[in-house]
């Protein structure tokens, strides 16, 4: 009898909810297998589509339309060759869209890349960012007021400051000691994200503000202006501070993240598609040049999943995707796909650390064809059914590129097309 499930992903990254949420509007039945969350989580809620290039002179990109070409000219096997800068633009929209129509608006265009404070007092360039981040542009130099809290040990606006102050952006801060907080034994950002939702709550951090504002023109706080409600707290400041108010990303767990990782999971759940946490792909059974079935791990036995289609998207090393161990071994964990990696463990790593050539071992990945299914070294298709999508593809260094959102976006939203028709 035929298998009536339709599309299986296997990760819940930003590529493989974007996968998973493009194959599911399309009324496909879909199911997303997870060992954990994603980069969603620790990344700063922010797409970054090109930061950096060229890399060995870490020049910051200000047009990523213009940029990227040059780089597809130097590497013309990175992953955004694959899907090709059309469809890179029609994955942005369509993020924009799902985002604006959630009631959290992404801003930005590959035109021109934000130039954003990072929780250092550094720049970040990254193509689009939440409403609540853009007033936080260096390239303003309108004063600014930082504002911390005291039991929240992860946000250090003193620090932040003085680095703005260097880049020429007069910047004041101030700790807050509420009680509503200083109450807790724990003061996490999800657990101010949670608080600055109640009214109360809100009311007394602009309270505690307001004597310090002096002639600042902007307002900065830590990413933790509401979970599933930041639009309206943020607007909400703004209104009564009566300024511009942003938001700076810090340490993992990101607030900024986990709001998108919602708004993707909401989408793929009102179209009918499922999101399994804690069922980690560990091997497959293939037959005639197909996938037939993944196996998970369970206490009992390894459980089967048998489907028509398939989207790898489990991330690469830093994702636990691919894994390596001491004796040069690097293996991607469930299909055992080819990689394309250093022959020999004494190749993947610089022996500088901070060497701008990278570490040749995190462009590690699987090499695909432009339809992003796995290929061998003869260049034929491995699997039929199979994608690959996200930082799992060869051909790439996302982390230093700061391309790491657009590469998982564009391929998530090219796969899920791909298995849809």
């Amino acid at each position: 009898m035929e298998n009536r499930n339709e599309v299986l992903v296997l990760g819940a990254g930003l590529a493989g909810l974007t996968a998973a949420w493009q194959a599911s509007i399309q009324g496909k039945k879909v199911r997303l297998l997870t060992k954990g969350w994603g980069a969603t989580h620790w990344h700063a809620g922010c797409v970054d589509v090109l930061g950096y290039w060229p890399l060995d002179n870490e020049e910051v990109v200000n047009n990523p339309s213009s940029a990227i070409p040059q780089l597809l000219e130097t590497n013309p096997d990175h992953p955004y060759a694959r899907v090709g800068l059309e469809r890179l633009s029609d994955a942005l929209s369509a993020f924009q869209k799902l985002c604006a129509d959630a009631g959290y608006p992404m801003v930005g265009t590959l035109d021109k890349n934000w130039q954003l404070p990072t929780a250092v007092g550094s720049v970040r360039p990254t193509c689009l960012a939440p409403t609540t981040m853009t007033a936080g542009e260096v390239d303003d130099k309108g004063p600014i007021l930082l504002v911390g809290f005291k039991q929240y040990a992860d946000f250090h606006p003193h620090m932040i400051a003085d680095n703005l102050k260097g880049l020429g952006i007069p910047t004041q801060h101030v700790v807050l000691d509420l009680p509503a907080v200083a109450s807790r034994h724990n003061t996490t950002g999800i657990i101010l994200a949670n608080m600055m939702e109640q009214t109360e709550f809100l009311g007394d951090v602009v309270k505690a503000v307001r004597p310090h504002l002096g002639d600042s023109q902007r307002v900065g706080f830590p990413a933790v202006l509401g979970m599933r409600k930041a639009s309206a707290v943020h607007q909400s400041l703004q209104n009564q501070l009566e300024r511009p108010v942003f938001e700076i990303p810090g340490l993992p767990p990101s607030v900024a993240g986990i709001r998108l990782h919602y708004i993707l999971k909401d989408a793929i759940e009102k179209n009918g598609g499922r999101v399994f946490e804690g069922m980690e792909g560990i091997g497959c059974e293939t037959e005639n040049g197909r996938v037939t079935a993944v196996f998970s791990e369970t206490a009992s036995r390894n459980r089967s999943h048998r489907y028509q289609q398939y989207v790898l998207a489990t991330g690469g090393i830093l994702g636990g995707g691919i894994v390596t161990d001491h004796t040069g071994l690097v293996r991607e964990v469930i299909f055992d796909l080819p990689l394309d990696t250093p022959e020999s463990r004494q190749e993947w790593f610089q022996r500088d650390f901070l060497d701008v050539k990278g570490h040749p071992i995190y462009r590690s990945g699987v090499v695909v064809n432009d339809e992003l299914r796995p290929i061998g070294d003869d260049k034929r298709v491995l699997y039929e059914n199979l994608l690959a999508a996200g930082t799992t593809l060869a051909g790439c260094e996302v982390i230093r590129e700061r391309a790491f959102d657009g590469v998982a976006l564009a391929t998530g939203y090219a796969a899920g097309n791909l298995v849809a028709t």
